[in-house]
């Protein structure tokens, strides 16, 4: 009987010890960047609709892959151009691909920020007035108006940052710190005539 007893003590012990947990062994959680494989700036001319440049990046296997990138059409000096972007994911159906902008990078606009830079090229760029609200209250970077200067060529970056410790806008194309890249794309011999 006194073994039983000393037999039932032991397991109820040994429960009471397997049964704690320390919360200190939680993995941090994963910070999840969006898939994206399709990238698209599609600049118009506000006065001639026709004049139309398009920067396109399409990675198969995410941003993290082997891309290719393409620059169509030339800005003119002294337009002022609206830009749209489209960002999409593919990888699933590329019939139907995932709008990732509209769908993901929008609805978390407080997570994600748009940073711009241009090399070698007269272009100026603002934030609109209507743009979505980002991080503190920042301009996130999706609506937004260029002005193309004196004819040249060179070079333009758009970067997606997830998660960013801070922003600054003040200068418009934009600068973060932290955070982790979604995308990371310069786009190469960019015209403007």
């Amino acid at each position: 009987m006194k073994t039983s007893k000393f037999f039932i003590g032991a397991i109820f012990c040994l429960t009471l010890v397997t049964s704690c947990s320390d919360d200190d062994d939680t993995p941090a959680p994963v910070i999840e960047e969006e898939q994206i494989t399709n990238v698209s700036l599609t600049f118009t001319n506000d006065a001639d609709p026709s004049d139309v440049v398009i920067m396109a990046d399409v990675a198969p296997d995410g941003q993290n892959g082997a891309s290719t990138s393409s620059v169509s059409g030339s800005f003119t000096s002294g337009a002022t151009y609206s830009l749209s972007l489209s960002l999409l994911n593919a990888e699933e159906d590329p019939n139907d691909p995932e709008d990732v902008l509209n769908d993901d990078i929008i609805p978390e606009a407080d997570e994600h920020f748009f940073v711009y830079a241009v090399s070698g090229l007269d272009l100026t760029m603002t934030r609109d007035s209507d743009d979505i609200e980002g991080p503190d209250g920042s301009s996130l970077g999706v609506n937004t108006t260029w002005v193309a200067g004196a004819a040249g060529s060179g070079n333009l970056q758009i970067v997606l940052i997830h998660e960013p410790t801070s922003v600054d806008v003040s200068d418009e194309f934009g600068a973060a710190t932290g955070g982790s890249e979604d995308i990371n794309l310069t786009f190469q011999n960019v015209e403007i005539q």
